[in-house]
């Protein structure tokens, strides 16, 4: 991880280090059939070359013109952008053709999301309608991680200390700021260091996949491949996480 980390920039991460394309979208069909692309395209970070994921779900990237198009694939009759219970998010993941490995690993990322999100709210993850699992971005994001894993025969993930921004006192919108209480409970307990850039560096999805599945600290290895996934935003520092795969 250099400049910090967002679910899409995990998986274009993975995308960027060998991760066959197909047999990722194949899978990630079995999620959520319809309703999104996935068109990676190199760009360059501060000087780094990197991948950008492009996934892009119409009505959660600003299309309102798309938003209702194709909710019946989705959930429990919610559109592209409506929050969604635990129980729905899961069950979306069950009636998957994912594996059981990665459904299990799915679940207990969203579970970690969902129960984060609840104690922001001062609740529990019950029937609650949730903002951070919701959207089917994350969801996607959540399951690709889970196939990469897989895909690229990685057996442990490690994962270094989280790059924190000093994040403005006021928001954009209640959703920012939402996420920005959900990624602090998630990163509670993990080695953290402080980046001079005001902006939110680690998301919420990214922050509970990473705490939920990997390790802390960076393993000695023998690299194999390296991977860079971009952010959206560009900051003083490079937006990007960078993947390292090898062997002990």
């Amino acid at each position: 991880m250099i400049g910090g980390a967002a679910g899409d920039m995990l998986l274009a991460a993975f995308l960027d280090a060998g991760l066959d394309r197909d047999a990722l979208e194949r899978a990630l069909r079995t999620v959520v059939a319809d309703g999104w692309t996935l068109k990676p395209m190199r760009v360059v970070k501060r000087g780094i070359a990197a991948t950008y994921a492009g996934l892009v779900v119409p009505g959660e990237d600003g299309d309102e013109h798309h938003h209702h198009h194709h909710a019946h694939h989705l959930s429990e009759g919610g559109h592209h952008g409506e929050t969604r219970t635990l129980g729905g998010v899961l069950e979306i993941v069950e009636r998957s053709g994912l594996t059981a490995r990665q459904r299990e690993r799915a679940s207990a990322v969203y579970r970690a999301l969902a129960k984060a999100e609840a104690r922001t709210r001062g609740t529990t993850a019950g029937p609650m309608r949730f903002h951070e699992i919701g959207p089917i971005d994350a969801i996607l994001d959540v399951a690709a991680t889970c196939v990469a894993l897989d895909l690229l025969q990685i057996d442990e993930l490690r994962c270094s200390p989280f790059p924190i921004g000093t994040v403005p006192s006021s928001t954009d919108s209640r959703h920012d700021a939402n996420g920005q209480r959900v990624t602090a409970h998630l990163l509670a307990g993990w080695p953290t260091r402080a980046l001079d850039v005001t902006d939110q560096l680690v998301t919420a999805t990214a922050a509970a996949i990473l705490t939920t599945l990997a390790k802390p600290g960076d393993p000695q290895l023998t690299i194999k491949r390296i991977g860079y996934g971009a952010g959206r935003s560009d900051f003083s520092v490079p937006n990007v996480t960078r993947v390292l795969i090898g062997t002990r």
